[in-house]
């Protein structure tokens, strides 16, 4: 495979030169950690409503036989297919960082929007060189020299940018349904660099560990209720619901919490975000209550927390507000869930 990656950066170099001087870097203007929810990241693509485990890997008729080391490998998704002669080492996930680390493959990039990193992956790759899913460099993705490259969103690849990645190495893009079907995201990516056995274990070990703590906070709550609101850097105030999402597929799908009825009437079935002002705040009536912030939401979070409504909350007045890192809450992925659910357990489950 190195042989062909080199052959192949080779013969990209020129097309790509072509390429940049006319369209100059292109722009991706998703922001996963800062849009409403996921439906948001993906606009213009085509949705895929059905498991994406499906179509995830289909030997062609036509095309080599698959050895007894299970290569070539030849996937379909949604912008075309693609065929992996052998085991992927050189990887670039674009944005899908936390299932490689978290299946032991160390990436050849990390993704970066604008000044935001992930940094609860930093241990793992802090020392990367960085892609901007805002303004991709695709002379960057080149220099890598990746033989597999994942794009975690439809829009990352729309408006022609699939084609100039898949120029640089085979490309495969996740579904719409990616970030809110997160198993079988990782499902997919275990098929992909043919750790499938790693992704079963992956999934085994949240199992267990979810249902180890459903036990303590059935136990711990009883019947009272759990919110989560985040204060985005415009301003901009929202209240998480479910029953997926980012907040609801933790909170309230795997760990089995109950939300109080204000979430369910504004943030709950297909739309589970709902911005909304502080006026609204007064009817949050949660017994437990998490919030978090952008970095630059951070002084309209103390206002909010210094105001005569907000200290007139019951979980503020019981002393049950607790504070929780937007950077592992508002992504997907095993590593961001396994964070979540022990921020819950830590807040909640006295020792």
């Amino acid at each position: 495979m190195k042989v062909m990656r080199i052959v192949r950066m080779f013969s990209m170099i020129a097309a790509l030169g072509v390429m940049l001087a006319a369209c100059g870097e292109s722009a991706v203007t998703e922001q996963p950690s800062g849009t409403s929810q996921n439906t948001a990241q993906n606009t213009g693509a085509k949705q895929n409503g059905g498991d994406q485990s499906d179509g995830v890997q289909k030997e062609q008729d036509a095309g080599q036989p698959v050895g007894e080391s299970g290569w070539p490998r030849t996937f379909e998704h949604e912008f075309g297919s693609m065929t992996l002669p052998e085991e992927p080492k050189r990887i670039i996930g674009l944005y899908l960082e936390d299932y490689l680390v978290a299946l032991g493959i160390k990436p050849v990039t990390q993704t970066v929007i604008g000044s935001f990193s992930l940094q609860y992956l930093q241990p793992h790759i802090g020392d990367l060189p960085t892609l901007d899913s805002s303004a991709v460099s695709f002379e960057a993705a080149l220099t890598a020299q990746p033989d597999l490259i994942l794009l975690a969103f439809p829009g990352y690849a729309s408006e022609g940018k699939y084609d100039k990645y898949d120029k640089i190495a085979p490309t495969y893009v996740l579904p719409a349904d990616a970030p809110d079907n997160w198993r079988d995201t990782l499902r997919t990516v275990g098929k992909l660099t043919g750790k499938e056995d790693e992704a079963e274990k992956v999934l085994a070990d949240y199992e267990a560990k979810i249902q180890d703590a459903k036990v303590k906070l059935a136990a711990e709550l009883g019947d009272e209720t759990v919110a989560l609101i985040r204060v985005r850097s415009n301003k901009e105030l929202r209240l998480y619901g479910g029953p997926g999402g980012y907040v609801g597929n933790v909170l309230y799908t795997d760990l089995g919490l109950n939300p109080p009825s204000i979430v369910k009437q504004l943030a709950w079935g297909d739309e589970s975000m709902k911005v909304v002002s502080t006026e609204i705040l007064p009817d949050l009536d949660a017994d437990r209550l998490f919030i978090t912030y952008d970095e630059g939401g951070k002084e309209l979070a103390q206002e909010i927390m210094d105001s005569s409504f907000w200290k007139a909350l019951p979980a503020v007045q019981n002393g049950k507000v607790y504070e929780v890192s937007m950077d592992h809450w508002m992504t997907f992925g095993p590593i961001a869930y396994n964070q979540k659910v022990d921020d819950v357990l830590k807040a909640l489950v006295t020792d």
